[in-house]
């Protein structure tokens, strides 16, 4: 039994459970071996895990280099073809490289919470903005490095929803508009699909929004309660962390009280996701304020990844994911809108736009913690990038 063979055991396993059901038993088991084989070839779960990034590291390569011949003959100074591009990458990801992305996703999301322990992602990373940079060098010149880190960063954030909700049609135009304001580099005025932007959002809400939770929690109830505290676990430590143990030393409870509560390890998880969809709701609500500590929004953001994730694995969280997907810069479109645009602002397509880029970034850089790599793309950057934009226009 060859470590190829591990490898792909483990990434179709996380594909199918998440990272919380990676484990070295159930994997030499897929592989058809034994544990003690597993380790002779593998070793650890941290070694498994940088073999996975790796292995990762390895599709990326190929794929860029399948891309790049693509793209060859592609006037991307063009923004409908530059839209058209980014979104069909996204949609290749999706499904003919599901469980690699899926697993990168994965990754991502843990090493934001544990760096130490996912150190290699550092380098896949890389490679992202490498490929976009490059592509984008020969039509770009000076702005392609901060141009191809944005798409790069807005495809990070973009890709849990594109694997998760790739077949909803209105997702499909949602994502289309968000993709074209990117492509014209926020420059100029909405045009086409993102003039019916309202409605795009809409159409992909008006009844997820409404959809009950995976489990009941009613509000003020014990099961909530324990419920939060399975949240705050999975934003403090990762999904992969979550054990009835764990849950009852935070709440200060036995284990037999969560397990009278929540009976399996997918209750628990479906437990913690269900009260994270319940803050989001409440934080995410139109007018809100953004919240002032940049460290809370962010987890916020990282448990849209979560949910979305989810809803990969399980069409029970399809919903949520929409609805959570549809309100990206719900509560900041002014904030965001005007450090990009000046006084005039940006229409609400462009401001999405921005807002999974600096969400993209803003990850990376959580995943880096003091590890060298590219700077994270903020407003200063995006604005230079709609000044070059609205230059060339």
């Amino acid at each position: 039994m060859d470590a190829v063979t591990f490898i792909r055991a483990a990434r179709s396993r996380i594909a199918a459970s998440g990272i919380g059901g990676l484990s070295l038993r159930l994997v030499a088991q897929d592989g058809g071996s034994s544990l003690g084989s597993l380790s002779y070839r593998i070793g650890d779960k941290r070694a498994l895990i940088e073999q996975l990034i790796d292995d990762g590291r390895r599709e990326f390569d190929r794929a860029a280099d399948e891309w790049h011949k693509r793209a060859g003959e592609f006037e991307l100074a063009a923004p409908d073809v530059l839209a058209h591009l980014v979104t069909a990458w996204l949609d290749d990801a999706a499904t003919g490289r599901r469980e690699t992305s899926l697993t990168a996703c994965e990754l991502l999301l843990e090493a934001t919470i544990d760096p130490a322990g996912y150190r290699g992602i550092c380098n896949l990373l890389d490679d992202e903005d490498r490929f976009w940079r490059t592509l984008l060098a020969p039509d770009y010149g000076t702005i392609s490095d901060i141009f191809g880190s944005a798409i790069a960063a807005y495809c990070r954030d973009e890709m849990p929803f594109s694997i998760a909700l790739g077949g909803n049609p209105d997702y499909r135009l949602l994502r289309a508009a968000t993709a074209k304001r990117l492509a014209e580099g926020f420059a100029s005025g909405a045009t086409g699909l993102a003039r019916s932007f309202e409605a795009l959002v809409a159409a992909c809400g008006d009844t997820s929004a409404a959809t009950p939770l995976p489990l009941d929690l009613p509000e003020g109830s014990k099961k909530a309660e324990l419920a939060g505290h399975i949240a705050d676990l999975m934003a403090e430590q990762g999904v992969a962390s979550i054990t009835h143990r764990l849950v009852a030393a935070r709440a200060g409870v036995s284990n037999s009280s969560i397990a009278h509560h929540f009976r399996t390890g997918d209750d628990l998880l479906h437990a913690g996701l269900g009260a994270q969809i319940q803050r989001m709701r409440r934080e995410l609500q139109p007018g809100a304020l953004p919240d002032a500590q940049a460290d809370k929004g962010m987890t916020l953001m990282r448990s849209t990844h979560a949910v979305a994730l989810a809803a990969a694995r399980d069409p029970m969280f399809v919903p949520f994911a929409l609805d959570m997907r549809r309100r990206r810069a719900e509560n900041v479109h002014l904030a965001v809108g005007e450090a990009i645009g000046g006084t005039d602002g940006l229409d609400r397509a462009a401001v999405q736009a921005a807002t999974m880029v600096f969400i993209g970034s803003g990850l990376a850089a959580m995943a880096r913690e003091d590890a060298q790599g590219s700077t994270p793309v903020g407003p200063t950057e995006l604005a230079r990038l709609r000044q070059a934009h609205s230059f060339a226009g």
